[in-house]
């Protein structure tokens, strides 16, 4: 039996035994449609297959729909359609595959409920693809290119209009050429119309990243302060991308007292993706820009976003392992946790002298240190990796291919379980 249905002034045949609803289809061609072309269904060698039973699939996008069910971006890995590039629809309450959080996990058949911590599926029936037209890729890539080039043009015209000294723009941040300019007073902070607070029912409990890769380029970003922290949010994008607590003593890390001397702890989760979960330290000593000493550091596995919950003088960040650090509400001091710090901040200098903070916890760090400048492009860096104990160096570019000066600077391994191959064969050891 089969169900004929109408769009866009187009024929489609829909088999009923694939276990799909035709609102199901509908809504997922819908999302297809739009996104790729208006004209896709014409070209019926551009629309869609079926997936056996058994099938294997990489998970590159997931998209969830207001009707609480998700379109899956798949790479097909084995079978007739093996190399394919698809769109699938995932009901949770008559799921037609299985979901892995990983090829390990995948090979103990052990499955996953939660569909943005998939990596992996595997058809359980016959499954309907929407295969991505040809081209599209390529099409979506360089109108991305070409969004990012015209944002960092817009955001370099704003830096140089107002990021002056005493002017109001202290956290436009269009890249690390641009964001470091300038030292900026704290006098005048820009408002955010968009901006959304943070619910008060801030709980310690994991909030699983809503996608895989971050799709953005360089961005602004503008900053305000929410109580004892500053939440920051993209341009073109009302949610938070990251929060950063301020540290400017008088302290044990920062011990005197003075103008542009501070470290700063910013958490970052552009998009909701896990690619990119890491958080910066920076120590500020003086006024000079190339004294500052930045650290990167991301702890995996990336189970959740980071987020900030404060519990009287206790300010509480979860980590992207779900692993906790807790600072003083009032200095920023770490007071708690698994990361430590020990000992002040540089006094200033030509020499590297990085934040001397550790991680403690259970899972992998990845750090990298630079000074006056973006740690992670380091054409000719190391970067640092540990686990309880265990040490490696392997070289920055392995982890950030994109060395360009106005990179984005993505992480490379968005997905877990490979960057857990690639830790096992140049570490020893893995996730």
């Amino acid at each position: 039996m089969k169900l004929a249905l109408k769009r866009w002034g187009v024929i489609i045949l829909a088999p009923l035994f694939l276990g799909i609803s035709s609102g199901g289809l509908v809504e997922l061609e819908g999302y297809f449609n739009a996104r790729y072309s208006a004209n896709f269904l014409k070209s019926t060698r551009n629309v869609r297959f079926v997936l056996p039973p058994g099938t294997k699939a990489k998970i590159q996008e997931v998209k969830r729909f207001s009707s609480g069910k998700y379109g899956l971006n798949v790479e097909v890995l084995d079978g007739k359609q093996k190399g394919e590039k698809a769109w699938v629809y995932y009901n949770p309450s008559n799921p037609g595959m299985k979901l892995y959080e990983g090829e390990q996990a995948e090979a103990q058949d052990k499955t996953t409920k939660e569909v943005e911590k998939a990596d992996r599926v595997r058809t359980t029936r016959k499954t309907e693809a929407l295969r991505v037209p040809a081209g599209a890729q390529e099409k979506e890539n360089k109108d991305t290119a070409a969004e990012v080039a015209r944002q960092i043009e817009k955001g370099n015209k704003v830096v140089k209009e107002q990021a002056q000294p005493g002017g109001p723009c202290r956290d436009c941040e269009v890249s690390k050429l641009y964001s470091r300019d300038v030292k900026q007073s704290e006098a005048v902070v820009p408002k955010v119309s968009q901006f959304a607070g943070r619910s008060s029912a801030d709980a310690p409990t994991l909030r699983p990243p809503t996608r895989t890769v971050n799709p953005y380029g360089v961005r602004p970003v503008t900053c305000r302060t929410v109580g004892t922290y500053d939440s920051c949010t993209s341009q073109g994008d009302p949610a938070e991308s990251k929060f950063k607590l301020f540290n400017r003593g008088p302290n044990r890390i920062v011990p005197s007292k003075a103008e542009n001397r501070d470290r700063i702890w910013t958490f970052e989760y552009e998009g909701g993706a896990r690619q990119d979960l890491g958080f910066y330290i920076s120590d500020s000593p003086n006024s000079t820009l190339s004294h500052i000493q930045e650290t990167y550091m991301m702890v995996f596995p990336r189970k959740t976003l980071p987020h900030i919950r404060v519990e009287g003088n206790r300010q509480i960040v979860t980590l992207p392992t779900g692993e906790t650090v807790t600072f003083n509400a009032q200095t920023r001091e770490v007071i708690g946790g698994v990361m430590s710090e020990d000992g002040p901040i540089t006094k200033g200098g030509t020499k590297l002298d990085p934040p001397k903070v550790t991680y403690r916890g259970s899972g992998v760090v990845v750090r990298v240190d630079a000074r006056g400048d973006e740690p992670r492009l380091q054409k000719n860096g190391t970067a640092t990796i540990s686990k309880q104990g265990r040490t490696c160096k392997v070289p920055t570019k392995d982890l950030w291919p994109d060395q360009r000066q106005s990179s984005a600077a993505h992480f490379k391994y968005f997905s877990d379980s490979d960057f857990d191959t690639y830790l096992k064969s140049k570490c020893g050891f893995g996730l």
